[in-house]
């Protein structure tokens, strides 16, 4: 059985999955699935084709500079989510193949429409103001979060699509009941 956990920035996808980790589960991280594919040959090539020496070159892609050109350009945002999304689908479902329960951790779930490769999709969600205080933590600017949030499609919007919402504006030890539960009911259910 295959679970996708999705969510927005700083909603606290990776909390969720280092719990779920931490219980014994099989979990795989789309991000790090990326991070393996910027060495692909195939990717480079793909990338460097698609967005120019600039960005591609001597068999390394430079990875801020690929954020700096996809920030404000949804365009050019949905060419790279065409280049490496198929393949990081592939890489997760092969890595979640023989486990009875896998969570794979999907950022881009809803956006790129694959909810229906999964058995079930859990939305990970802390409310906008949570996901702003989290982003303004770590980024160190109000206007950086904000700018940040504006790139994505609100998790409000991914609550439709969700089998389970889990919440993570709560205590931590509520959260890690919260999934026990809903672990314990999926597979009491099979």
């Amino acid at each position: 059985m295959r679970i996708a956990v999705t969510g927005g920035i700083a909603d606290g996808k990776s909390t969720v999955c280092s719990i779920l980790a931490e219980m014994g589960y099989k979990v795989v991280s789309a991000d790090d699935v990326v991070s393996e594919l910027y060495a692909d040959t195939a990717i480079i090539d793909r990338v460097k084709s698609e967005f120019g020496d600039q960005i591609a070159n001597h068999r390394a892609i430079d990875r801020a500079a690929l954020r700096r050109e996809i920030t404000d350009d949804t365009t050019a945002r949905a060419k790279l989510n065409a280049i490496f999304h198929p393949a990081v689908m592939r890489e997760i479902l092969e890595k979640t193949d023989t486990a009875e329960a896998a969570f794979a951790e999907v950022p881009l779930l809803i956006e790129t429409t694959t909810q229906g490769w999964f058995d079930e999709v859990w939305v990970v969600a802390a409310g906008v103001d949570e996901q702003r205080k989290r982003l303004i933590k770590r980024l160190g600017s109000g206007e950086a979060a904000d700018a940040l949030l504006a790139t994505q499609l609100p998790t409000d919007a991914k609550i439709p699509f969700a089998d389970r919402v889990i919440r993570t504006n709560v205590p931590v030890e509520t959260v890690k009941s919260t999934i026990a539960g809903h672990v314990k009911e999926l597979l009491g259910q099979r």
